[in-house]
């Protein structure tokens, strides 16, 4: 059972991916911790499993955006494992980009490492 999204969250992704919201150039070199690969790796495996349920989806989605030290460490290790997010494919824009969907959903009050990056980077704006 997968959780279906507001349509508002929906119209926010798209808005952002087509406007490559933000500057990610420091992304493009950024080492990922082993503590955020694994998280994003157990995240992608909770993803694959179609036996998964929601919370437990939520569970391992919030691991990694708690393990991960700021949105390029985290869209950088999503955008090597876009299963991690529910896709086939995904560049780091498109990564960066979906932090809204699992910060609206998984840390609305943006108390995740990832999440209070993204905010004070615009990610999480509304507008």
């Amino acid at each position: 059972m997968r959780k279906v999204l507001p349509s508002a969250a929906v119209l926010a992704f798209i808005v952002f991916s087509a406007s490559g919201c933000a500057d990610l150039e420091s992304a493009r070199t950024t080492t990922i911790s082993d503590a955020c690969q694994q998280a994003i790796q157990q995240q992608n495996e909770a993803w694959s499993d179609h036996d998964a349920s929601e919370s437990k989806i939520q569970e391992a989605e919030s691991k990694g955006l708690q393990a991960c030290k700021d949105l390029d460490e985290w869209s950088t290790a999503v955008s090597y494992n876009p299963g991690s997010v529910g896709y086939d494919e995904l560049s780091l824009e498109e990564a960066a980009n979906s932090v809204y969907l699992a910060c609206s959903s998984v840390d609305s009050e943006n108390k995740t490492p990832v999440c209070i990056d993204a905010g004070k980077r615009g990610y999480l704006d509304e507008s």
